[in-house]
């Protein structure tokens, strides 16, 4: 076992090196996976890869989930302003030998815009943008220290008379560290539940694109363009651990993108009674902060979570609110 722990921290600082070793940033194809989704992993500011233990864990890492062990409906929207959506719904179902399967549809969208011809002429109808994302998800645990996870997504996005489609590819670990100690000596540490993640999103997502259809709207002989947009592919990791009995979650993420700088991202949260936690996180010049609370209703189960995230670049702050259903 002692090897086993020696190998991942390796692998872990390695990874960490090289993601170090590249800057920069830019636009990138679908962009709306880059906003942390879900009111809690918002509130800890998206430090999500090594917790991933509730119905917003699928956008993380789906390695994590393997632990759930109620069936759960799971849904979410981010109230956003300059006319942006974004909202999911999930569902999860634990299965047999520490494992579960899961099923995801996450949409983002912005406000339409009156259409015009080169000549800036009104075409009398509007133009919008939208986004599908449709997963399905598998995590099994093995033996005490160990998950993996996978998930399988099929993209598609419109813009304008443009469509396009695309499918992707997640593939991600939780190591939990403290099954590596005794457990007579793990009950009497301060340091309680420690965990790491990784993960590697947008495996193979590339989206194509030609627009000689919209030109056929606005001109009488289009001539169209066919554009290949590759996703960004991510690779991030992420380490959490409890304090106090368990009370106090802290957790880091490091994610980089091959088109975009390194992003940190850092969350705290704090029981004050088993339902209620108050939380607390910083990521890419944005402060977070939020609350949760679980009600116990006989057979089931009800999360309800809310996450404010303070303005960054003049986009507005925005609400995020969350809600889990146990059964």
């Amino acid at each position: 076992m002692k090897k086993i722990f020696i190998i991942v921290v390796l692998v872990l600082l390695s990874i960490s090196a090289s993601l170090y070793a590249e800057d920069g940033d830019g636009g990138y194809a679908a962009a709306f996976m880059q906003i942390p989704i879900g009111a809690r992993p918002t509130a800890l500011g998206g430090a999500y890869i090594s917790v991933s233990n509730d119905g917003a864990g699928i956008f993380y890492n789906p390695a994590g989930m393997s632990s759930i062990s109620k069936k759960i409906f799971a849904s979410s929207y981010r109230v956003m302003t300059l006319d942006r959506k974004l909202g999911y719904g999930a569902f999860i179902l634990p299965t047999q030998g520490q494992s579960i399967i899961g099923l995801s549809w996450l949409y983002a969208g912005s406000g339409s815009v009156a259409a015009r011809n080169k000549d800036g002429d009104l075409l009398g109808y509007d133009l919008s943008q939208n986004n599908h994302q449709v997963s399905i998800i598998f995590a099994k645990r093995f033996e005490k220290i160990v998950s993996i996870g996978f998930r399988g997504s099929y993209l598609h996005t419109g813009l304008a008379e443009m469509t396009s489609f695309s499918v992707s590819f997640d593939l991600g670990a939780t190591f939990y560290l403290s099954q590596l100690i005794d457990r007579e000596k793990r009950d009497l540490m301060a340091i309680q539940d420690i965990q790491a993640g990784i993960i590697i999103r947008n495996l193979a997502a590339t989206y194509r694109w030609n627009n000689e259809q919209y030109y056929k709207t606005i001109e009488e002989n289009p001539f169209g363009v066919e554009q290949e947009d590759k996703v960004p592919l991510e690779i991030g990791i992420g380490t959490s651990a409890r304090f106090f009995n368990r009370k106090l979650l802290l957790a880091a993420d490091i994610v980089k993108n091959s088109k975009q700088g390194i992003v940190m991202h850092n969350g705290a949260e704090y029981f004050l009674t088993k339902q209620f936690g108050l939380r607390g996180g910083y990521t890419d010049r944005s402060m977070t902060a939020g609350f949760g609370y679980m009600f116990n209703l006989e057979k089931f189960g009800l999360a309800i979570d809310y996450a404010f995230s303070s303005q960054k670049v003049n986009e507005g702050s925005e609400h995020i609110f969350s809600f889990d259903l146990l059964f």
